[in-house]
C-alpha cells in the first residue's frame, strides 16, 4: 500500500489525474472503475482539464459506476450516472454507450444486480477510483458488510444519508436504498486508488489502512489488495502515523521517496 499525503485538495486531484492518465494511455481497451461524491469532483475537473488542454482521450475507456441510487429517476441530477455525465463523461471524448452503471429502474432488482455484477467481473476492472464515507464504507458496503459480498440492494444507514444530504434539496431527502457492487466486486480489480480529503475522513482513513482488517469498517478490506494507493490531503491524513508502511509526504513523482508498504 501506498500512502501519499499531498499538499491539498487540488495537489490530491493531480496526482490521482496523473494515475488515471497513466492507466488509459497504456491499456488499448482500459475498464475504469469510477466513484462519486465531493472528492471525486475535483478529479473529474483536472481529467477534463488536461483532455481539453492536453488532448488526453478517453475514446478507447470503458467507465464503470460503483453504485446508484433506487428510487430516482434515471435523469434526476443526483443519479449518479447524471452527476458522472455532467461532471466527466459528457465533457471528454467517451464514447456514447461506455458509461456503464446498474439500472436501478430495472423491474426485477435482483437480476439486475446479477446482471451487473456479471458485465462488471467480465469488465476486469484495471483500475478503481474510490473514495471512503465518514464510518469507513466503500461505495454503499455499510459497516457489517461481509468482505464476501457481490453487487445487491442494500439499505444506507442514517449516518451515510445524513453525509450525502448536502448534495440534495431540502424537499427531496435522500434515497433511502442503492444498488452497489459488492466489497469482493471491488477488490477484483487490478488496481486501487482511494482519495480522502477533509479532516471529516480522518479517523475513517486512519483505521482503514493502519487498523484491524474488520468488516464492522468496510474500506480496511483495501489492505487485502496487493496494489492499492491512498491518496490524502494534510487533514484526512491527520489521524496516520508517521511511520506506517508506505507513508509519504509529497507526490508520487521520482521527487519524493515512496517507501512500498504490504
Amino acid at each position: 500500500m501506498r500512502i501519499v499525503v499531498a499538499d491539498d485538495a487540488d495537489r490530491v486531484a493531480q496526482e490521482a489525474a496523473d494515475i488515471v492518465e497513466r492507466f488509459v494511455s497504456a491499456s488499448e481497451s482500459p475498464a475504469l472503475g469510477l466513484a462519486t461524491g465531493g472528492t471525486m469532483e475535483g478529479l473529474f475537473a483536472e481529467l477534463v482539464r488536461r483532455h481539453r488542454r492536453r488532448g488526453l482521450s478517453f475514446g478507447a475507456v470503458d467507465a464503470y459506476l460503483l453504485d446508484e441510487y433506487v428510487g430516482l429517476d434515471r435523469c434526476d441530477p443526483n443519479a449518479y450516472r447524471s452527476v458522472v455525465r455532467r461532471l466527466f463523461a459528457c465533457r471528454v471524448d467517451l464514447e456514447i454507450g461506455s458509461l456503464h452503471g446498474p439500472d436501478a429502474q430495472a423491474p426485477s432488482l435482483g437480476a439486475e444486480c446479477a446482471r451487473y455484477e456479471r458485465k462488471v467481473r467480465a469488465a476486469s476492472i484495471g483500475l478503481q477510483v474510490l473514495g471512503i464515507g465518514s464510518n469507513g464504507h466503500i461505495a454503499f458496503n455499510e459497516p457489517g458488510t461481509p468482505f464476501d459480498s457481490v453487487t445487491r440492494v442494500v439499505e444506507l444507514s442514517r449516518r451515510t444519508r445524513g453525509d450525502n444530504a448536502r448534495f440534495f434539496p431540502v424537499e427531496n431527502p435522500v434515497p433511502a436504498r442503492a444498488i452497489t457492487q459488492g466489497i469482493a466486486t471491488i477488490l477484483a480489480a487490478s488496481e486501487l486508488l482511494l482519495l480522502a480529503c477533509g479532516a471529516g475522513k480522518a479517523s475513517a482513513v486512519a483505521r482503514a489502512v493502519e487498523g484491524p482488517i474488520t468488516e464492522t469498517l468496510p474500506a480496511s478490506a483495501v489492505q487485502l489488495h496487493s496494489n492499492v494507493t491512498v491518496l490524502l490531503d494534510p487533514p484526512a491524513a491527520r489521524g496516520l502515523s508517521t511511520s506506517s508502511p508506505g507513508h509519504t509526504n509529497g507526490s508520487l513523482d521520482g521527487s519524493c521517496r515512496n517507501r512500498d508498504g504490504a
